[in-house]
């Protein structure tokens, strides 16, 4: 009789086996039903919530469909974080790069994403400007900035630290770029590099631009900023100028080409400094990488050669417009965005060369009314105002 009413109750457990095995697999192909935007859109908030919950509020969280890329903690945090935002409904699997531990059903998790090829990480630079050090580029979470903050401050000197980062969830440094280099390479220039100089780091490598009173400080700097960005190929593009010796630590005054006026160029000066713009660019455009402010070894050329016409016109005021190629874009910046730090780059180089900041007004202007839609779109035009 007993044996007969276990078998009466064992039926009603039937339904609710069968909802466990089911409700997972109609959710799981309602989910692919949804549009794709619609299922990052909400997973990617859903993440974010339950990491500041878990005490990441700074993090930076990035959906590929179901896949979760976690950034801007501490690779230490990784195991936690990723268990974190692989609790949230709907997510497949979540990676921290840094680590490349990777969580989910072993027969849909994706590798772990390898280092951002060449292109995909912004340019972060360091500049040395009279008696500032500025500190530009592109971070990943408000924490990443203020390390990378600190760390110039430390080694600054008593000078006065520029802060012109931005902070874009998601964004991805340069190879290299960790607090520890970022404040070898500020001691670098707070120290005996002199003159206006600028470290812009990318994943092509690092540029070195600038003025330096003479050759002996020219490989100096090379050999500090090697020292604390090792392994890392350094182009040294700094100008030699003998005025500065002697000049004050910091100072960067350009010289007058013979027979040039140290006040404002008059119309007739402007036009033959365009024309002389013009005639550079037209063969040998400032060009940039594919959906980054990088500038090309061209590009990186043509500004040294821009740099001495300037020099040659003290008193010029230019305007440099910033331009990305036609089409969509490849990046995780807008076309505005893009084109800003193009422009940006570019005024950037030429401070540090030498040209006063205020003489030189930047924009990006996105595609413009009728740019290239090749790598000629990828430039910056200059014009003498």
């Amino acid at each position: 009789m007993a044996e007969s009413a276990d078998r009466s109750r064992r039926p009603g457990w039937l339904p609710l086996v069968g909802a466990a095995v089911l409700v997972p697999t109609v959710l799981a192909g309602l989910t692919q039903l949804w549009p794709r935007p619609q299922i990052e859109q909400q997973l990617t908030t859903a993440g974010a919530l339950a990491l500041a919950s878990a005490g990441f509020p700074g993090a930076g969280l990035v959906l590929d469909g179901r896949d979760a890329t976690i950034s801007g903690i501490d690779p230490a945090d990784g195991g936690r974080a990723i268990d974190t935002v692989q609790g949230v409904a709907g997510v497949r699997v979540a990676t921290v790069p840094d680590t490349g531990v990777a969580t989910g059903d072993p027969a849909s998790v994706l590798p772990a994403p390898p280092a951002a090829p060449a292109g995909e990480a912004e340019p972060f630079g360091i500049a040395r400007r009279g008696e500032d050090i500025v500190l530009s580029g592109v971070v990943g979470s408000q924490e990443e900035h203020d390390r990378m903050l600190a760390a110039v401050t430390s080694r600054a000197s008593g000078r006065t630290v520029v802060d012109e980062l931005t902070v874009t969830a998601g964004a991805i440094l340069p190879t290299g770029v960790n607090p520890t280099s970022v404040e070898a390479a500020a001691g670098a220039l707070a120290g005996g590099v002199g003159g206006d100089t600028a470290i812009s780091i990318s994943d092509g490598g690092v540029s070195l631009t600038g003025t330096v009173a003479a050759d002996a400080a020219k490989n100096t700097a090379e050999q500090a900023v090697s020292a604390a960005l090792p392994g890392i190929a350094v182009n040294n593009q700094l100008v030699v100028d003998p005025t500065l010796a002697g000049a004050p630590s910091g100072a960067a005054a350009a010289p007058a080409a013979p027979g040039a006026a140290a006040g404002e160029l008059d119309a007739a000066g402007k036009q033959q400094l365009q024309n002389a713009l013009n005639q550079l660019l037209g063969g040998a455009p400032i060009s940039f990488l594919p959906n980054s402010s990088a500038l090309t070894p061209q590009g990186s050329s043509a500004v040294a050669q821009v740099l001495q016409l300037v020099r040659g016109a003290p008193g010029a005021r230019l305007q440099i417009d910033g331009f990305v190629a036609t089409g969509p874009g490849g990046g995780q910046f807008t076309a505005q965005q893009l084109s800003d730090q193009r422009a940006a780059a570019v005024r950037d180089a030429l401070v540090a060369g030498g040209v006063p900041a205020d003489h030189i007004v930047a924009r990006g202007l996105g595609e413009g009314s009728a740019p290239a839609a090749s790598a000629g779109g990828r430039r910056v035009d200059i014009i003498v105002i």
